[in-house]
């Protein structure tokens, strides 16, 4: 179903994240830190047998990286035939929106407005859409 979309929380506010991008969902009890690793990257942690890298999601909003909690949820997606794991700060349902995706507004804050995609509006809640690519490597983006 393309309307499902995972809701979750970044720098504590609700996001969406299109679930056809979406692999699972993980705690991450500890992750080892990759030296001279871009500032959002956060580590390096198993999963099944498979090392993944993990994402800081936060530090695209805020510039400031986030401490690892034991436990702490990340959004396993896979981009070019790579999975990846987005630390994020909560894991709250998976919905249906099948409204019309809204263009941002201009006044969105610079590290929200580089990650999102668009608005989603579900009922009275808003939504702004995350492009997991974005995520993974930021260069692609602002090179297009």
């Amino acid at each position: 179903m393309k309307d499902l979309y995972l809701i979750a929380v970044i720098a504590g506010e609700s996001v969406a994240l299109p679930t056809n991008q979406i692999d699972s969902v993980v705690k991450v009890r500890e992750s080892v830190p990759v030296p001279s690793a871009a500032p959002f990257i956060s580590g390096l942690f198993a999963l099944r047998s498979r090392v993944l890298t993990l994402i800081d999601c936060q530090y695209f909003v805020t510039g400031e990286p986030v401490d690892l909690v034991p436990g702490q949820p990340a959004i396993v997606v896979n981009i070019g035939g790579c999975s990846y794991g987005l630390l994020v700060d909560e894991v709250l349902d998976v919905i249906q929106i099948r409204s019309q995706a809204i263009p941002l507004p201009g006044q969105l804050p610079a590290g929200w407005s580089e990650i999102g995609h668009a608005l989603l509006q579900v009922n009275d809640d808003t939504y702004l859409l995350i492009d997991p690519e974005y995520l993974v490597n930021p260069a692609t983006r602002r090179a297009a």
